[in-house]
């Protein structure tokens, strides 16, 4: 038979919660023990409703964004098509700049679609880690919500980075530009990724292990071991940002015919990648310190240099994407390019 009963204990001012287990054997001696709450405060309930809001609307704009220019894509390659049936010009393109103007073979919608796929996912992702932080108010000793919000909150900034990767090696390449990489281009988002996966595995299964397991200090060495992996690709990765932002116009062919669609869509990539090199820096911090270090006990770092910054990313990529996205740049340097003579930009 067993029993669980709490009671609030106040000292030097903060109040806590204590949790006692207790249980009687078949010899009838009863046993007790005490169970610690898993956070060093009482989360915040309006805090993080206002965040879980918050990434519930960019979820739905985002992914209404993408629908949206994913058909306008369409409907602009159609343009070119029926264009070309009854227009009959010269291409400028055709002459003396045919060997430096050589458009790729255009990325189809669905591919495209897919490159922000992972950013969908970490919108939901932290969505779901502050309804979890919610949930657990109630019980600050209940595991399964703590062990979600934990895990939730640390992958969902590794999954909007890889759109960020994966964005930004698609712009490379239809640019003509990936002479600028650090990386060979064949290798570079690959690279990129694959150390988010892992960042993205390591921090799943730390923050796992916080929730479920005695040993904190492994649960911890694990997290801090896949920040770092993030921060490490992270500030490889905004380095090459750096570099193609001043030397697209020297490297690239194209910028002088196209649109500045993809100079909006480096900066915001670029701005992105540094809100969540901030982030990360300060959670690597974080569990450095430990579960009974400053930040971990301070909700508040938690809302400004964690969900702060992440919803700043949903932001500009909402934002921004009437201006530079991926879908614009690709038809641009693609399509576009092949009949200059047929479509003009009227929103460039």
């Amino acid at each position: 038979m067993a029993g669980y009963s709490t009671t609030k204990v106040t000292s030097a001012g903060f109040t806590t919660t204590l949790a006692f287990w207790s249980s009687t054997d078949s010899m009838g001696q009863v046993s007790m023990y005490q169970e610690y709450a898993l956070y060093r405060y009482s989360p915040s309930v309006p805090g993080s409703v206002v965040f879980a809001v918050l990434f519930g609307i960019a979820l739905v704009v985002v992914t209404g964004q993408i629908a949206y220019f994913c058909r306008k894509r369409t409907a602009m390659e159609r343009t070119l098509l029926d264009g070309d049936s009854s227009v009959s010009k010269e291409n400028p393109f055709e002459a003396e700049e045919a060997t430096t103007l050589a458009p790729v073979e255009p990325c189809t919608n669905t591919r495209l679609v897919t490159k922000f796929v992972p950013l969908l996912v970490g919108l939901g992702a932290e969505c779901g880690g502050y309804i979890a932080r919610i949930a657990s108010k109630s019980d600050v000793f209940a595991l399964g919500p703590y062990v979600a919000q934990t895990v939730m909150l640390l992958v969902a900034a590794a999954f909007m980075a890889a759109t960020i990767y994966m964005n930004f090696g698609r712009l490379l390449v239809v640019m003509n530009a990936t002479k600028v990489s650090f990386v060979p281009i064949r290798f570079s988002t690959t690279l990129f990724v694959l150390g988010d996966v892992v960042s993205i595995l390591l921090q799943a299964a730390g923050g796992a292990i916080l929730g479920t397991s005695d040993d904190k200090a492994l649960g911890s060495n694990i997290v801090i071991g896949g920040l770092a992996v993030q921060v490490l690709i992270f500030g490889l990765f905004v380095l090459t940002e750096i570099r193609f932002l001043f030397l697209a116009d020297k490297v690239s062919p194209l910028t002088s015919h196209i649109s500045r669609q993809w100079k909006v869509l480096n900066i915001n990539l670029f701005v992105c990648s540094i809100l969540i090199l901030i982030r990360s820096i300060i959670r690597l911090i974080e569990f450095i310190q430990g579960y009974s270090g400053y930040i971990m006990s301070h909700e508040w770092f938690l809302f400004v240099f964690d969900g702060l910054p992440m919803i700043m990313v949903a932001i500009l990529f909402i934002g921004t994407f009437s201006k530079g996205n991926l879908f614009k740049v690709e038809f641009e340097c693609t399509s576009m390019l092949k009949r200059p003579y047929i479509y003009a930009m009227r929103d460039a």
